[in-house]
Order: C-alpha cells, then sequence, then structure tokens
C-alpha cells in the first residue's frame, strides 16, 4: 500500500514509519525540511521518498497526497517538547495555522482526487480536559472539554473530520513520551497524583500502521493506550524515569496542583481491532536506561548538581523558594502591558510565582483571561484589563483602573510594543503612527503617570522593555529600532533624575527573543535576523531579567549579559556595517 505519513521524523512519527516499512508498506514522508529532519531522512536512504514542506502550502500538500492509498497524518503542533521549538500554548494562532488550517489543507487536496485515500488521524485524549474528579477509565462516548489551545485544535480537526467525505479513522492517543533525554519544564505541571495511561511509542507506530490494512474501523474514533499494566499515576512515572537516569525521585513541592488533561482510558475496543499492545511502561524504562547508557554514572557522580539544574526548571519549586527568601515583595502590585504573550506573559508568570499581584495589560483579552485563569489556578491574584494603548485615552483608563483597584502600583513594566516586518519606505503612515503611540506615547504617558504616585510614597520600579535594537540602526526595522533608542534615552535619563530616591527606572535590553515579532522579522530582513532569530533567547530569561531588578535595581541590564558590547558597535564600526550593509541586503532579499 502507497502511504502518506505527515510529522513523519517526530516521536510517533518515526515510530509508525519502521512499522510501516516493516509491514512492506512503500511510504512517502511529509515533513518540514529542518536539519534535524534531514539527518532523520538519511538513515532511511531510498527505502522511502520524502516530500519536503509545510501544511499550511496547499500547493505541498496537493503534490504529497498524488497517487496515496492511505495517509497517516501525525503532524502538529504539541504543548510540550515540541521539536519546533515552540509550543502551541505560547503561539496558538500560529499553531492553529498549522493544525487545523494543514488538516484542513489535507481534507481538501484528498477530496479532489478521483479515488480519496484512507484517512488516519493521531488525536489526543486531552480532548476530554480536567477529569481527575471523574471515576475511570475515559470512553469514545464520553463527552470532550478541550482546556488547551492544542485539545482544541484537535477537536475541531475531528469534527472536520467527520463532516468530509473521507474514509476516516480517529485515534485519541494516551501519552506517548519519546524515548529521548529531553527535561522539558512542562514535565512539573502534572501533579504527582494524576492518573496517567502510558502507551509504548513503538505500540503506537504499530497501531497507525494496523490501521491503514483494517476493515473494521473506518467511521470510527479509539481510544489507544497501553491498557491496564500502563494505568499509571504520575509519580510512578516520574520516579521510574529519573531512576532510570540515577537522579532519584525529586521534591513534591516541583510539581503543579492543578489537574491535567490525563486519565486512564479504556482500549478494550482499540486493541481487539488493531492488536497492538505489545509492550509496556517497563519496556519504556529498560528502553530508556539503555538509552542513558554511561550517561548515567556521569549523572550519579553529578547527582546534585544535576537535581539542582532539574529543579531549576520547576516553576513550582522557583516559587516555593521564592515564597520563603523574596516575601519583601509579595502581594506588591506589578502593572504588566503587552502582557497577553511573550515577555508579558512570562513576566507575568514570573512575578506571580513571586507571591505578587499582578496586573495584566492587552488588546488581546482572550489571551489575557487565559493567562489570568492560569495564574489562579496557581493561587495567583490577577486583574485583567484590556486596553489598546495606542488610544491614548486608554493609558489613563489603565492608570485609573488600578488605582480604583489597588490604590496604587509597585512596579510597572512597560513591554507592550507594536512592530513593522519591513522596510520603512513600504510602511502605510497609519502603521507607523500606530508603532510610535505605543512603542513611544504610552510608554510615556504611562511612565510619567504611575511614577507620580511612585515619588510620593517614594517607592517603586520601573522597567522598560526595549532592545539592542536600539542601538542598531538596522534595515527593515528602522522605526522600531528608532524607538528602542527612545526608550533607552529616556529611561536612562529618567533614572539620573530619581538617583538618591528609592523610585528607580530600569531598562532591559535583550537581543532576539523568540517571540512572533522575530519570526515575521526574518522573513523581510537581512540574514543577520534570520541568525539572530535561530539564536533566540527563551522570553523566560528576560522576565528573570525584570524580576533580578526589582531585587537589585540598576539603569540597564542587557539579556543575555554579554550583550553590553553592543552599544560600541556602531560607534567603532558603523563604516564597515555600511560597506556590508547593501551586500546583507541583496542576500536577504534572495532568501
Amino acid at each position: 500500500m502507497k502511504v502518506l505519513l505527515t510529522g513523519a521524523f517526530g516521536n510517533v512519527g518515526v515510530s509508525t514509519l519502521e512499522e510501516l516499512l516493516e509491514q512492506g508498506h512503500t511510504v512517502r514522508c511529509f515533513d518540514l525540511k529542518t536539519k534535524a529532519n534531514e539527518k532523520t531522512a538519511r538513515r532511511y536512504g531510498d527505502r522511502i521518498e520524502v516530500a519536503w514542506g509545510d501544511l499550511r502550502n496547499p500547493a505541498d500538500v496537493a503534490a504529497a497526497v498524488q497517487g496515496q492509498d492511505a495517509v497517516i497524518h501525525l503532524a502538529f503542533i504539541i504543548p510540550k517538547m515540541s521539536v519546533t521549538g515552540v509550543e502551541s500554548e505560547d503561539r496558538p494562532e500560529w499553531a492553529r495555522e498549522i493544525n487545523v488550517g494543514g488538516t484542513r489543507n489535507l481534507i481538501t487536496a484528498m477530496e479532489t482526487l478521483p479515488t480519496p485515500p484512507r484517512f488516519v488521524f493521531a488525536s489526543s485524549y486531552h480532548v476530554y480536559g480536567r477529569t481527575q474528579h471523574q471515576p475511570p477509565p475515559r470512553t469514545v462516548a464520553d463527552p470532550v472539554d478541550p482546556v488547551e489551545h492544542y485539545s482544541q485544535h484537535k477537536v475541531e480537526c475531528e469534527q472536520m473530520i467527520k463532516a468530509s467525505r473521507l474514509q476516516w479513522a480517529i485515534l485519541r492517543l494516551s501519552a506517548t513520551l519519546p524515548i529521548a533525554i529531553q527535561m522539558d519544564p512542562g514535565m512539573f505541571d502534572v501533579p504527582l497524583g494524576n492518573r496517567m495511561e502510558f502507551v509504548h511509542t513503538r505500540d503506537v507506530g504499530l497501531a497507525m500502521a494496523n490501521a491503514i490494512s483494517s476493515e473494521d474501523i473506518w467511521g470510527e474514533t479509539l481510544l489507544i493506550g497501553g491498557g491496564p499494566a500502563c494505568q499509571l499515576y504520575y509519580h510512578e512515572i516520574v520516579e521510574r524515569v529519573l531512576g532510570a537516569m540515577g537522579l532519584g525521585m525529586l521534591p513534591d513541592e516541583a510539581f503543579g496542583d492543578v489537574p491535567f488533561c490525563t486519565d486512564w482510558v479504556d482500549t478494550a475496543h482499540s486493541q481487539q481491532r488493531l492488536a497492538y499492545q505489545q509492550r509496556t511502561f517497563d519496556t519504556y524504562i529498560e528502553d530508556m536506561t539503555e538509552l542513558a547508557g554511561a550517561k548515567r554514572h556521569v549523572f550519579r557522580l553529578f547527582r546534585p548538581l544535576a537535581r539542582l539544574w532539574l529543579l531549576g526548571k520547576s516553576r513550582y519549586f522557583q516559587a516555593a523558594r521564592a515564597a520563603g527568601t523574596h516575601d519583601g515583595w509579595r502581594d506588591k502590585v506589578a502593572v504588566i502591558t503587552g502582557a497577553s504573550s511573550g515577555i508579558g506573559a512570562a513576566t507575568a508568570r514570573r512575578l506571580a510565582r513571586a507571591g505578587m499581584r499582578v496586573v495584566l495589560v492587552a488588546r488581546r483579552e482572550e489571551r489575557l483571561n487565559d493567562l489570568a485563569a492560569e495564574l489562579r489556578a496557581l493561587g495567583g491574584e490577577v486583574l485583567v484589563i484590556p486596553a489598546d494603548l495606542a488610544d491614548e485615552d486608554e493609558h489613563v483608563r489603565v492608570f485609573n483602573e488600578v488605582r480604583a483597584a489597588y490604590g496604587s502600583a509597585d512596579v510597572l513594566v512597560n513591554n507592550a510594543g507594536l512592530g513593522w516586518y519591513g522596510f520603512g519606505s513600504d510602511m502605510p503612515w497609519a502603521t507607523a503612527w500606530q508603532m510610535l503611540q505605543v512603542n513611544v506615547v504610552a510608554t510615556v504617558r504611562l511612565t510619567l503617570l504611575f511614577m507620580e504616585d511612585m515619588k510620593a510614597r517614594n517607592s517603586g520600579r520601573i522597567i522598560n522593555v526595549g532592545s539592542i535594537v536600539g542601538s542598531l540602526p538596522s534595515q527593515g526595522v528602522a522605526l522600531y529600532g528608532a524607538t528602542k533608542s527612545f526608550v533607552d534615552a529616556f529611561t536612562t535619563a529618567l533614572h539620573r533624575e530619581l538617583r538618591g530616591t528609592n523610585v528607580h527606572v530600569s531598562v532591559v535590553r535583550s537581543g532576539a527573543v523568540k517571540t512572533e515579532f522575530y519570526d515575521k522579522a526574518t522573513e523581510h530582513t537581512s540574514p543577520l535576523y534570520k541568525l539572530a532569530e535561530r539564536a533566540g533567547i527563551k522570553a523566560e530569561l528576560v522576565a528573570e531579567r525584570i524580576w533580578g531588578l526589582l531585587k537589585r535595581p540598576a539603569r540597564v541590564a542587557y539579556v543575555p549579559w554579554f550583550l553590553g558590547f553592543v552599544p560600541w558597535v556602531e560607534l567603532s564600526f558603523g563604516w564597515l556595517i555600511d560597506l556590508l550593509g547593501p551586500l546583507l541586503l541583496r542576500r536577504g532579499q534572495k532568501v
């Protein structure tokens, strides 16, 4: 059988690919062309056909489905440990373009063929939402109640598939852990008492391969899990995995307490149809032990340091430490603009973990409410103020609402910003004016409003989020860079003006942070920006530096610290940039 396999080089993808080849199928692998995927593809040589492409491109998808008897659709942006490096919950709109839009493109392409291929879709038991308060197991008949963007995307895709003219089957997967040494911070989000059904990645691959040859599953939704022997509590999984690597169990306070979207499931029907349950959690532990190999002895040798490093990834453990050592900021009020995503959302999480009351300000109310719900679930106090800071009247409204709720603010983080992803000559004046309003006017107005209250109390912190681009006038982001340069100069002047008081104004100047701005900016600017984006830092690192400025004020903080050399680049090497600029621009236009 000719089979198109999307997401072929991911965790479940490789397991499915190997089983398909084992069963004698001809496999066309569809995935993004990345170095990691190319390396994986080379392992299979001419045993597979590779179709590099993007699910968002209908032409790529239409070409891939040609001549196929079946399609197994695995490609999806997931909440944790995504091979893209970006989680669905951090970039929900972008993830939806791939998850829902890509699935729609597949359905459309298949429906246009004279004989549409069979379609197997990998869904998830996350679609049931939080069910720990219900008696297990979950069944196909249970109602779905998605609580995250990822599972909402899965439900939407399921609905599209059921409404299509295709011969389809939906397989909802349980926890399918990769056979890899990956210590993702998301591991701490699951409460230790959470029920979790494990299924071995190779068993999932077998289920997928068996599905396309089955005559009994079409039009059905099946639950794929490891069976009764793989119905565990999360503390059992963590303890045994960490034990296999020689690290030992971590303290309870490192883990969250908000029920996670996992449970035990009824797999009797799927096992009868697909006969895929061949491995247990013991098999997985054996796989992990073999993979760790000699590293286990290194982990044991440096066990205290390794455990300390791992605990540093737990926001819950850090919050517990902060509660005992940084009570000076507990219950203080922090106003954070641009809080719906990126640096703003990361900063809100960091300050909330320290026990601060956070005020979230941004245009996108839905995102603010999602973040507020997350922080409240962790015991935080949150006030949401939806506001478009391009409107000057909104600045005063935000200030008044904060005063009405709390009397005053102890911290203001001016993070809201608007970017332009192209050259100044192409920029509509309305966009340029909006950028000036948000990046400059809003920062100035909010700073001056809150600063007067802080000066009256002789206490407060104002932190403006800048960028090193303010010191590197660059092609493609000229006005954006100019606004950041203004923020730098404005902050420096106020910092000196307030010297001798207990009101401090600081600026955080970061390199390329992995946010939506740089994803779009690098599509239009020079190779230097593309390099910067690939080496971009995480928003959480900037948030950590902001938290550090509350405890130890400074005029400027660079993220990473070594970017402190950047202000000297233009002064010392501006002539060289002028010479190389046209060359870089020509290369950028060819990319």
